[in-house]
C-alpha cells in the first residue's frame, strides 16, 4: 500500500477512534434510547433534526446562531489556556450589549461609523468589567473563579438598573431600550446566504486566536502557564500579566458578542434577553469539547448551534421536545470527560512506579519542547 494511501487510513483510523468521535457516538446512542423510551422513533427524530439544520432557512439559521456561540467560546479559551476557568463572560456580553444599544441610539452619523463605534464601545466595556476579576486575582489574591462568576450578578442588575430609570422606552410593554436605527443594523449580504455579516468578523477572530496561540510568545506562555503554572513562573513568565491580558482580550470578545446580539439580532436592548440566551454557558461546553483550540472551537461551535436549530425542527415536525438537543449537548462532554478519565487512569495504572520526587517542572518542560518526559522510555538515558 502506497505511504499515502497507508497515512489517509491511520488518520481515518484515528478520527474514528479519537475521544471526541467516541463521544459524540455514546451521546446520540444515549439520547437515542430517551427518545425510544418516550415512544418515538429516534430515526425519525434525528432525520428530522438533520433536515430542520441543513436545508430550507436552516443553514442561515444555524450561522447566526453559531455567531454568539463560536464567540462567547473563544472568549472563555483565551483565560481558560492559561488555567483560568473565567464564568464571568455572561456579564460582560450583557454591558457589552448595552453599550453598544445606547451608542447606536444616541450617535449620530453613517450607519457604518455607527456600526463600527458601538462595537468598540461594548469591547470596552466588556474589558472594563473583566479587568474587575483579572486585578482582584493578581493585587488582592481573589480567586477569579468565583469573583468572575458573582460579577455576572451585579453586571445584569446595573444594566436593569440603568435601562428601568434613564433609557427605558415607555411605549415598551417589557424594560426595554427604544430600537436602535435601521442604519445601525448589521447588514445580512445575500453572499453570505442571508447570513449576518458577523460571521466573517468571528471567523477573523478564530485566525486572530489561532495564531496569537500558535505564532506568539505570549501565546507560547500562556500555553506553558496552562500545562504547569510553577513551571511558569520558574520559566521566568510574568503570570499576573498574562492573567490581565487574557481577560482583556476574554472581555473584548464577549463584549463584542453582546454587540453583535444587540445591532444584528435584538434590535434594542431588553432587560434579561441577553442573559437568558445561554450563549455563555454553551461557549463554556464549545470549549471544553475544542480543548481550548481556536479552529474546532468554530466548528464545534457551529455544530453546537445545528443541535439547537435542529432540536427546535424536531419538535416541530417529530414531536420531539427540542430540549433533548441540550440534553444532548451536556451528554456529549459528559462522554467525553469519562473517556479521557478512563484513558488516564489506565495509563497511570500501566505505567512502573518511580522514587518519589519532585519532577513536576522537569516533565512540564518535555511535554512543551518535544523532548521525552521522566515517564517516557529512555527519558533517564
Amino acid at each position: 500500500m502506497p505511504a499515502s494511501e497507508r497515512s489517509l487510513r491511520t488518520r481515518v483510523v484515528d478520527a474514528a477512534y479519537s475521544p471526541i468521535t467516541s463521544s459524540l457516538v455514546i451521546a446520540f446512542v444515549v439520547v437515542g434510547v430517551i427518545i425510544l423510551l418516550s415512544g418515538s422513533n429516534p430515526l425519525s427524530a434525528y432525520s428530522e433534526m438533520w433536515s430542520g439544520a441543513t436545508s430550507g432557512s436552516g443553514p442561515k439559521t444555524v450561522v447566526n446562531r453559531a455567531v454568539p456561540i463560536v464567540g462567547m467560546a473563544l472568549a472563555i479559551s483565551i483565560p481558560f489556556r492559561m488555567g483560568i476557568i473565567n464564568l464571568g463572560a455572561e456579564g460582560q456580553m450583557v454591558l457589552g450589549g448595552l453599550a453598544a444599544a445606547l451608542t447606536a441610539i444616541y450617535m449620530p452619523g453613517p450607519g457604518p461609523l455607527v456600526i463600527v463605534t458601538a462595537f468598540a464601545a461594548g469591547s470596552l466595556t466588556g474589558i472594563a468589567w473583566a479587568l474587575l476579576p483579572a486585578l482582584g486575582q493578581t493585587k488582592l489574591r481573589l480567586p477569579i473563579l468565583i469573583t468572575s462568576l458573582l460579577l455576572n450578578v451585579p453586571a445584569k442588575a446595573l444594566a436593569s438598573y440603568l435601562v428601568q430609570y434613564f433609557f427605558r422606552d415607555p411605549s415598551a410593554t417589557s424594560t426595554a431600550t427604544v430600537p436602535i436605527p435601521d442604519n445601525a443594523h448589521i447588514p445580512t449580504p445575500a453572499l453570505l446566504g442571508e447570513a449576518s455579516l458577523s460571521s466573517l468578523l468571528v471567523v477573523g477572530v478564530v485566525v486572530a486566536v489561532w495564531l496569537y496561540n500558535t505564532r506568539t510568545v505570549a501565546g507560547y506562555e500562556s500555553r506553558v502557564s496552562g500545562v504547569n503554572l510553577r513551571f511558569s513562573r520558574y520559566g521566568g513568565v510574568d503570570v499576573d500579566r498574562q492573567t490581565i491580558r487574557s481577560m482583556v482580550a476574554c472581555g473584548a470578545i464577549a463584549g463584542g458578542v453582546g454587540a453583535h446580539l444587540i445591532l444584528g439580532q435584538a434590535f434594542r436592548f431588553v432587560d434579561n434577553d441577553l442573559a437568558g440566551t445561554g450563549f455563555a454557558w454553551t461557549g463554556l461546553l464549545v470549549t471544553l469539547l475544542a480543548m481550548h483550540r481556536a479552529w474546532p472551537i468554530m466548528w464545534a461551535g457551529v455544530f453546537f448551534a445545528a443541535l439547537q436549530v435542529g432540536g427546535l425542527a424536531m419538535q416541530r415536525s417529530a414531536g420531539v421536545s427540542w430540549q433533548l438537543a441540550q440534553v444532548l449537548q451536556a451528554m456529549v462532554i459528559l462522554a467525553l470527560a469519562l473517556r479521557i478519565v478512563l484513558v488516564k487512569r489506565r495509563s497511570a495504572a500501566d505505567e512502573p512506579e518511580e522514587p518519589p520526587g519532585d519532577r513536576t517542572l522537569a516533565d512540564s518542560a518535555a511535554t512543551l519542547t518535544g523532548a521525552p518526559t521522566s515517564h517516557a522510555p529512555g527519558a533517564n538515558g
